[in-house]
């Protein structure tokens, strides 16, 4: 596979030369402002938003989905990692592509490009729990109070 075989080259060509050289070229960025703010500013800032997830969406936030779970929803995580804040839906579906019962709202931007590619045909068989499915695990396992507010 070519992103396999070539994994450390695109790595180093998507993070750091890409992000580094666009504001050089397109509005006349330094080189060292643009080395200091897109290689070290915007990486860290980037991964510590992701390696959030993990931290944050398991310690504070509700349980909507599944009340005997650590995993909770948090919307600042959702912020911070383009929408993986949903915690609680996702580890209570794991197999929902979305990772949220909401597709674009709680910030999901993942799934915004996960349905852009299943357009354009590079991802499919994408699966979801139906919104019975979801009702009926709110019922049996869920924290009921917020119940009316999350089936759509």
């Amino acid at each position: 596979m070519f992103n396999k075989k070539y994994e450390k080259e695109l790595y180093i060509m998507f993070c750091f030369v890409i992000p580094t050289a666009v504001p050089v070229i397109f509005w006349g960025e330094t080189l060292l402002h643009a080395i200091l703010t897109q290689c070290f500013i915007r990486y860290v800032l980037v991964l510590n938003g992701i390696w959030s997830v993990n931290s944050f969406a398991h310690l504070w936030g509700h349980r909507p989905y599944n009340r005997v779970i650590n995993p909770a929803e948090n919307s600042i995580v959702s912020l911070v990692s383009g929408g993986e804040g949903s915690h609680n839906y996702h580890h209570t579906f794991p197999w929902d592509y979305k990772a949220s019962e909401w597709p674009y709202m709680r910030f999901n931007f993942t799934t915004l490009w996960i349905d852009a590619f299943s357009k354009m045909g590079w991802a499919y068989d994408l699966r979801e729990a139906s919104p019975a499915f979801v009702k009926k695990v709110i019922g049996e396992i869920g924290d009921k109070y917020n119940e009316s507010s999350l089936i759509h």
